[in-house]
């Protein structure tokens, strides 16, 4: 069974990977896969911290402490399972990108969907949904992940969300930062 999901995998990055490259392409999944970096998070933070209302202020400072709950949980999921980069076992693949650390799960995913849908709960804005959902495609387009690394990191984004809005109590965190 897990061969013929590892098949699937395969079979789905190849598709995207070999199919449709050239150089405007390249250059715009390029951009869209730094919508996934941690840098681009805490810029789109600062941002609405400086230019928001109280409630942008609030949710910056939950963006923030969010971010840095899904740097360290993605780094130790990616520790524990070890999962070797895509272009390891595919010489194949058109790759315009190296990955520096293990390749399940993507954390540019992760962390693009943990962001992304912080805002769209707070804000009521589900279409920054998409975000997550591009920066999956540009991480198997450029060919650093499988398919289950980008789902993989999709799910455990929504899932550190949810655990943080139940295990941390922001409102009295906000207060206790003087927020």
């Amino acid at each position: 069974m897990l061969s013929f999901l590892h098949l699937i995998d395969i079979s789905i990055l190849q598709l995207v990977n070999l199919s449709f490259h050239n150089i405007i392409l390249d250059n715009i999944f390029l951009m869209i896969s730094n919508m996934g970096t941690i840098i681009f998070w805490i810029v789109i933070s600062i941002l609405l911290y400086m230019f928001g209302n109280e409630k942008g202020k609030k949710i910056a400072t939950k963006m923030i402490i969010i971010l840095v709950i899904t740097t360290a949980i993605t780094s130790l999921v990616k520790i524990i399972v070890m999962r070797p980069r895509p272009y390891v076992e595919l010489t194949n693949l058109i790759l315009l990108d190296l990955g520096t650390d293990y390749s399940f799960p993507s954390g540019h995913t992760t962390t693009s969907t943990a962001m992304a849908f912080t805002l769209s709960k707070e804000y009521h804005k589900w279409i920054v949904m998409i975000i997550p959902l591009i920066v999956a495609f540009s991480r198997m387009y450029i060919g650093v992940h499988y398919p289950s690394d980008v789902l993989g990191g999709f799910l455990l984004g929504i899932g550190i969300v949810y655990l943080s809005e139940y295990f941390i109590d922001f409102e009295k965190l906000q207060k206790l930062i003087g927020n």
